[in-house]
């Protein structure tokens, strides 16, 4: 685990990303991808283009345009910096059909509204207080129906400790299954060797999550994570879009980045 901690306040949060945001373009930010491949790979697996899509953290990340483009029209991109949401407009060329963005800092937040996906690339493993790791995943569980997925990428065990002068908290699938229980059930863990703007090398962990009833047969409460590897075929049905995409820069929304 990692020691210390990240901003305690909203204000201090929003503050910290915006300063980021303001002064630092996407070539000096670690999280950066200009194809979120595995991202979209891991939603279309499990979704169809009819369903509501949240990416937590979105930023600039051209994540929910590609999906637009795949034929996604529900997707709402959450995050605490309002710079960050501008990028990511200007990024798709202005409104988007499809598209919305919303501002807000997700640890303050006591509804997001009806999803059927949640998908976040590096905003859980800033959270290092417990009390932030259960509002979150409080805030998941009231967000997805029984049956709805949540995809959450975090650095690996053999990850960095911090990240934009934040610490961090490193997970495998038996530790996060841990945090999610017994509301969700870890059913795919994929490895992915990031590379930065630079070419530093970040080992993140992306983790394949549905929303089940607690104590049912199907919660994986007593069931032991699958290990990273490749993923299996996760789709609810055939020909879902699971053609690969692009896996997209990511960063949290009211914690830290990755």
């Amino acid at each position: 685990m990692a020691s210390g901690t990240g901003p305690r306040s909203s204000a201090a949060r929003r503050r910290h990303w915006e300063s980021i945001y303001r002064t630092q373009g996407e070539e000096s930010l670690s999280w950066h991808q200009e194809e979120p491949t595995l991202s979209f790979r891991l939603i279309t697996g499990v979704s169809t283009k009819s369903d509501r899509v949240v990416d937590i953290g979105g930023g600039s990340s051209p994540l929910a345009e590609r999906l637009r483009r795949a034929g996604y029209r529900r997707t709402v991109v959450l995050d605490i910096s309002p710079s960050a949401l501008g990028r990511n407009r200007t990024r798709a060329g202005g409104p988007a059909t499809g598209i919305r963005y919303r501002t807000g800092d997700l640890l303050a937040l006591g509804s997001l509204g009806r999803f059927d996906l949640w998908h976040d690339r590096a905003v859980f493993h800033f959270l290092t207080s417990a009390e932030d790791r259960k509002r979150y995943v409080d805030l998941a569980a009231r967000t997805l129906p029984v049956g709805g997925h949540a995809i959450v990428a975090t650095f690996s065990q053999n990850g960095p400790e911090r990240c934009s002068g934040l610490p961090v908290q490193r997970y495998d699938a038996r530790g996060l299954a841990r945090e999610f229980g017994p509301r969700f059930a870890v059913r795919t863990t994929r490895g992915e060797r990031h590379r930065t703007p630079w070419n530093a090398v970040q080992p993140f962990s992306y983790f394949v999550l549905e929303r089940v009833r607690a104590g049912s047969a199907r919660d994986g409460s007593r069931a032991t994570p699958r290990p990273p590897g490749p993923a299996p075929s996760i789709g609810r049905g055939a020909g879902r879009g699971a053609a690969a995409g692009s896996e997209g820069g990511r960063r949290p929304i009211g914690t830290g980045s990755a």
